[in-house]
């Protein structure tokens, strides 16, 4: 039996709210637009590779943080082959009598997410075993490794010419990696199975589809932000203070209502099919809690604005940041 190291990169749509996953869903969160693979030869050193770009059919966008992450853009992935030409192409290569292996769960998951959405379900795969828990018990980790980890921890240095995130390079880490194990072969006391994907909806409870605007910075400008309204009373609201910035797609402040007292304004932003920028409002009481965080956070906000003109001349542009949001870890139902 042979061992086959596989790994792959995939997209993702550029917003949960985007015309393309509105028609997909959870059917196909992230689509896979590369394969990469190293076979080990009996001494389970890397014999042979393959990488096989893969041209996505739905999100024809390569997300700005794969990108930059994967280096693989549209124009990189127009010509090649879709994925069930790719899945064979794979499988042929393979062979016969073969093991996959994987550096996680993560692989398994979207490979088989895609096996689904393209009704592949008739080309065959070998079963799928976990290298990183392996690492992970023969180490006595509490946690899961990272494949960067994992090779500092068994002296493997990084190739210049080989970048992380391409899904050959990761493999061949792998294999460099699997073969430092003192049992190779107890890989196999850890099939995996595919785990559903889901996009969690922890920020979907905003019902509005909100209003587009050009930039973030015209949409903090706007009366929706700066004139929110009481959501008790109705009373138009000014606010107390500036915005803080939680992270690139979220913004609070406080605003004070004569009738009801201190108000928490919470906004959203995401971004269109068209590339508008879409704010969502909610307004909520504020506790004590609530308002002196918005306050400290106002003041440190400040003190760090300063120092960022100071070093760099002009402040992060905020499109920029929510474009290249990074997004949450592996949605696992």
């Amino acid at each position: 039996m042979t061992y086959i190291i596989l790994d792959l990169e995939w997209n993702q749509p550029i917003s949960y709210q985007s015309r393309t996953y509105r028609e997909v869903g959870d059917k196909l969160i992230f689509e896979m637009i590369q394969i990469g693979a190293v076979r080990l030869g009996p001494d389970l050193t890397p014999a042979e590779a393959i990488s096989i770009p893969i041209a996505p059919t739905h999100y024809l966008r390569i997300h700005p943080r794969i990108k930059r992450m994967t280096g693989l853009d549209s124009e990189k992935l127009a010509g090649a082959p879709n994925f069930r030409d790719a899945l064979l192409q794979f499988t042929s290569w393979c062979g016969e009598d073969y093991t996959l292996l994987t550096w996680g769960c993560d692989d398994i998951s979207v490979l088989y997410q895609n096996i689904n959405f393209f009704q592949c379900e008739d080309i065959p795969m070998a079963p799928l075993c976990d290298i990183q828990k392996l690492f992970s018990e023969v180490h006595h980790l509490k946690d899961r490794s990272g494949l960067k980890t994992a090779m500092e921890m068994t002296g493997i240095k990084a190739e210049e010419s080989m970048a992380f995130h391409n899904a050959l390079y990761d493999a061949w880490y792998t294999a460099l990696v699997f073969k430092t194990l003192p049992d190779p072969s107890a890989v196999l006391n850890y099939p995996q199975k595919p785990r559903q994907l889901i996009h969690s909806r922890k920020g979907a409870r905003e019902k509005t589809e909100g209003e587009a605007f050009d930039s973030v910075r015209d949409a903090l400008r706007s009366e929706t932000a700066i004139h929110p309204v009481c959501p008790r009373c109705g009373r138009v609201l000014q606010l107390d203070g500036e915005y803080i910035k939680q992270s690139a797609d979220k913004y609070i402040a406080v605003a004070k209502c004569k009738n009801h007292g201190r108000i928490l304004i919470r906004l959203r932003f995401r971004i269109d099919d068209d590339g508008k920028k879409i704010l969502s409002r909610s307004t909520a009481p504020a506790t004590g809690a609530n308002v002196a965080y918005v306050h400290t956070k106002q003041l440190q906000m400040k003190e760090r604005q300063e120092r960022y003109l100071q070093e760099h001349g002009a402040l992060p542009d905020p499109d920029e940041e929510l474009l290249n949001a990074d997004p949450s870890s592996m949605p696992f139902d």
